[in-house]
């Protein structure tokens, strides 16, 4: 089909011509814009009508956009954090060493029945005083607890006499040792009442109470080194 010339061509032919480019090139442009919005996603401050032919998913640009800022506020709030976690693990550092050197060491060991004796030396008992009748040691295979330490569970099966304030008094002494010990057991039979016959005056017989006190001693001196080649 041959062409008129453009010469030829009415002004009903110029308005036709003009509308079906404005339209071509309309749609062109949505179609770009289009494309646009579905790269770039959703975007709080655009408009509602375009929020609507926007893209989703994590692939579209704003939503990487608010992943990054999410991870960058993170790892601020991280960094933030950073002082006052290290000032926390070295604290806790701190009272593990403190814990530590509470305990005794193999040399040490034959030092804390000593001290189980020296405290019961502090105890103001009732009047029949405060006595230890009788200690027995039991030892248990040393245990890896942790990648270096080793310790060994030292059990004292101690028997004292005593009223029931010097017994009270000297599970105190005893937890707050410089040394740490713990009583994982104790069992008390009552000493009874006793009248003089001649005077009439009502004495009160001591306690008796078997302790069971119980420490760790820290065994890793004594685990050989790595060997050097």
């Amino acid at each position: 089909m041959k062409l008129p010339p453009l010469a030829a061509l009415t002004p009903r032919h110029w308005l036709i011509i003009i509308a079906v480019a404005t339209v071509a090139i309309s749609g062109l442009f949505i179609f770009l814009a289009w494309r646009v919005l579905q790269r770039l996603g959703p975007d709080p401050g655009m408009p509602a009508l375009l929020q609507r032919f926007a893209g989703a998913g994590e692939q579209t640009l704003f939503a990487q956009i608010a992943a990054a800022e999410a991870e960058i506020a993170r790892q601020e709030g991280e960094a933030a954090r950073y002082p006052e976690r290290k000032a926390l693990l070295e604290s806790m550092q701190n009272d593990i060493a403190a814990a530590r050197r509470r305990l005794p060491s193999e040399a040490q060991k034959p030092e804390m029945a000593q001290l189980i004796y020296d405290l019961a030396r502090q105890v103001q008992g009732g009047p029949g005083g405060f006595t230890i009748v009788s200690l027995t040691i039991t030892e248990s295979a040393s245990e890896a607890r942790g990648k270096r330490q080793n310790y060994q569970t030292v059990v004292y099966q101690v028997q004292v006499t005593s009223d029931i304030d010097g017994i009270i008094h000297f599970i105190n002494l005893v937890e707050r040792s410089d040394r740490f010990m713990t009583i994982e057991g104790i069992q008390i039979t009552s000493g009874g009442v006793h009248s003089d016959r001649e005077t009439g005056a009502i004495e009160y017989k001591p306690h008796t109470a078997q302790l069971r006190i119980v420490t760790y001693v820290d065994t890793s001196a004594n685990e050989p080194g790595p060997r050097r080649s």
